[in-house]
């Protein structure tokens, strides 16, 4: 019996990767959360193409969630669409506040009436913030597991790597589908926030072409 497991998929690098890699022995359902973030429906695209391209039928039809944050979240730049951390704003200036409690309970509630146990996420080794380590990961899975009486764990098979690291050992994959941006320009990456400094960086440190259309494209 093949083992199932559900994506978090934001139509970033990370997480796109991460479909690709588990769809090679198991069926993957992704699971994209809309919270009302500016880059959602450029992001979603993202991972509608990438998905296509890759072309294993492992990969299920992505389930969209739904979960509004602007009444929580207030005017965030993540909301507004104003103001989101440039190119040379620290990594810190990103933080989304409960970004994984999010993710990660939502789907929880999914996989309860899914018949699904595994949910897994593309978090990488950098990842800083307090709900992205292994010790939260753990303990959350086993409190959603006793409140809806349903087995859950949650993976993080990335939490080892870089960006660098997981760009050069995936670079047969079609990355350039992908989309990690902050501010997207006409459905693409802008070249001028901070995840797009991130994204061509790991590029460059993984000597990997990058075929990624980017709006600006910086001098390094």
């Amino acid at each position: 019996m093949v083992d199932s497991v559900a994506v978090l998929a934001s139509g970033g690098l990370d997480s796109c990767v991460l479909i690709a890699d588990l769809a090679e022995d198991a069926k993957v359902s992704p699971l994209y959360v809309r919270k009302g973030l500016a880059w959602e429906d450029a992001e979603l695209a993202a991972l509608i193409a990438f998905i296509e391209a890759l072309g294993n039928p492992n990969v299920g039809q992505i389930t969209t969630l739904k979960v509004p944050v602007k009444d929580v979240y207030g005017e965030h730049w993540s909301v507004s669409d104003e103001g989101a951390p440039g190119y040379d704003a620290p990594d810190s200036s990103v933080y989304l506040p409960g970004r994984n409690v999010i993710l990660i309970g939502l789907s929880a509630v999914w996989c309860s009436t899914h018949n699904t146990h595994r949910i897994a996420i593309g978090s990488l080794g950098g990842n800083p913030f307090p709900d992205a380590t292994p010790t939260f990961f753990e303990s959350y899975a086993a409190s959603l597991s006793q409140g809806l009486s349903h087995r859950i764990t949650v993976e993080a098979p990335f939490r080892g790597m870089t960006k660098a690291g997981l760009i050069k050992t995936h670079a047969h994959l079609p990355l350039e589908l992908s989309l990690t941006c902050m501010a997207p320009t006409g459905g693409g990456h802008c070249g001028d926030c901070n995840k797009c400094r991130e994204r061509q960086e790991a590029f460059i440190e993984a000597a990997v072409e990058d075929r990624t259309s980017y709006a600006k494209r910086q001098e390094q």
